[in-house]
């Protein structure tokens, strides 16, 4: 009979992937939405990195995960819309960890922007202004 998996041997990880900016303000902010993510998902290997212009960068972000002992990984889409980085640069990156770490399984996630819950989130932001204006 085979042994029942470790926890370390079905580790989850989550790796949010924005674009990267040279404003150190905005590279902590995902930074700091990462953090926030790991603490609402403890039992989750929690990451970030950029595409460009800043650090860590993909691959070392991965690498991280998979040496921390995630066996799965989930690659969160930290973009608007689909560009070059989500169609071509990223998958590319992917397919390339997924040789560098075999035994372990990377997903990754449509863009955030695809998510049909943000109409909801602009509606109320754009209500809560015109009270504003009506209060004033």
């Amino acid at each position: 009979m085979p042994e029942a998996p470790t926890p370390a041997a079905t580790r989850r990880g989550l790796l949010i992937v924005d674009h990267g900016t040279r404003s150190d303000a905005a590279n902590a902010r995902l930074a700091d939405f990462a953090d926030t993510i790991a603490r609402a998902r403890p039992d989750w290997l929690v990451r970030h990195a950029h595409m460009e212009l800043a650090e860590p960068d993909f691959d070392r972000a991965v690498d991280d995960l998979a040496a921390s002992g995630a066996r799965e990984i989930f690659i969160q889409l930290h973009f608007l819309v689909g560009g070059f980085h989500v169609g071509e640069s990223i998958p590319k990156l992917v397919d390339a960890a997924r040789r560098r770490h075999p035994d372990v399984e990377i997903e990754i996630s449509d863009p955030l922007g695809e998510d049909p819950r943000l109409v909801d989130i602009v509606v109320e932001r754009m209500d809560a202004c015109a009270t504003r204006d009506d209060d004033g």
